[in-house]
């Protein structure tokens, strides 16, 4: 081989290499010939990349636009409160399926779903109708800067490659071959992890990954008191405590009264039915009105009724019915709430009466669907009708 080839030879890697150190800089006069013509990028784009206008994915997504020109790709985090949260995460994985995504990752109480942007709108507002939402977060991310200089250097790169094979076939000794073969295997190697980082990228582009997060509905709470009765505010605190300890006893009710059918007694303050309905009886001292106390001066229904009403209403955030009735005789209200927890609807119900100096409490509570087949309108009337103080 003559001196002259040996220098083409070496000369062409210089030349390969040159322009692979100058890839940092996307080769300044590469840059500033895509920059000025932009057009010849756009025909490189593969036909799945072309198709990924903002125009197809502004349609219907208003929380997922995309400005024109502009690649961008979003994520949503999501906190919600659900009645189950196994079942919650079995619904949001055929949600995604429902929507053409898939799962990306899922644990006890969490998943991460991959949404196409077209259809992240709706996928989200179906998520959202799974439980009480607690927080919502949405974040975009401009991606076309990366997006352009993955593809300049995929092209320079795509070029190096082509010329060092060129180079191959002219190499003619053994040490020479090596060289142009280990230069093709790392500009290979780059081109290879570029390829997937772009694959990555385009991925992230058309999916958006939702991050949604469960938690079992509790009870709600009042964040300040809105009675300066205790037990006032206590109630519907428990509304979601369903595990019940049977306890097997001959003391009476608290309340003397006859359970209506499917109940069994549980302990003295009691009853639960074979569907999950709870009843409880509950027993307080009454206010006293007089400054000195005479014997008789104990406080109305009437000074109770408004906090009751006050203080589920401030626990549920929901419309409570209240009405008067007498029950054994004695001023008595009737409470009914129905608050919807995790997308589940529970009923509570709660007789107050005022007897002498004790108040009387007589509550009922259930998911509403059973609360209706345990104790309907007809049974509470009963069970009240038979109540004795």
């Amino acid at each position: 081989m003559t001196k002259i080839h040996v220098c083409m030879i070496s000369a062409g890697l210089l030349l390969v290499f040159g322009c692979a150190a100058e890839q940092a800089d996307h080769c300044d006069s590469r840059r500033a010939a895509e920059a000025a013509a932009p057009a010849p990028r756009a025909m490189k784009m593969k036909p799945a990349m072309a198709r990924r206008n903002s125009a197809d994915r502004a349609v219907g997504n208003r929380n997922f636009q995309v400005p024109a020109g502009h690649q961008m790709t979003f994520t949503a985090r999501l906190r919600l409160s659900v009645g189950n949260v196994r079942n919650a995460i079995s619904q949001a994985r055929r949600l995604a399926m429902k929507f053409g995504g898939y799962v990306k990752r899922m644990d006890d109480y969490s998943t991460v779903l991959a949404i196409p942007v077209k259809n992240a709108d709706a996928a989200l507002a179906e998520l959202s109708k799974m439980g009480v939402v607690n927080s919502l977060q949405i974040e975009g991310n401009d991606v076309t800067h990366q997006v352009t200089d993955l593809a300049v250097r995929l092209e320079n790169l795509e070029k190096s490659r082509k010329r060092l094979l060129a180079l191959l076939e002219k190499a003619g000794k053994v040490d020479e071959m090596v060289k142009v073969e280990n230069a093709i295997a790392r500009v290979t190697t780059e081109l290879e992890r570029l390829q997937a980082q772009q694959k990555n990228l385009n991925n992230q582009i058309d999916y958006v990954t939702m991050y949604v997060h469960f938690q079992a509905a509790v009870s709600r709470t009042v964040i300040q008191p809105t009675s300066p009765v205790s037990w006032v505010n206590s109630l519907g605190s428990n509304l979601l405590a369903f595990n019940q300890r049977l306890v097997n006893n001959d003391k009476s009710l608290i309340i003397d009264l006859k359970l209506p059918a499917g109940f069994v007694k549980n302990d003295d303050d009691g009853a639960v039915s074979g569907n999950h309905c709870i009843i409880e009886l509950a027993s307080y001292n009454n206010a006293v009105t007089a400054t000195h106390w005479y014997g008789s001066d104990y406080a109305s229904i009437k000074f109770y009724a408004p906090m009751i009403q006050k203080a589920l209403s401030a626990r549920f955030r929901t419309k409570v019915d209240m009405i008067r009735c007498k029950i054994d005789g004695y001023d008595a209200v009737v409470c009914t709430v129905k608050p919807v927890i995790g997308g589940i609807s529970y009923t509570l119900r709660i007789a107050v009466a005022v007897v002498k100096s004790k108040v009387k409490v007589i509550s009922a509570r259930a998911k509403s669907a059973d609360f209706e087949k345990a104790l309907p309108e007809t049974a509470w009337k009963q069970m009240l009708d038979s109540v004795s103080f």
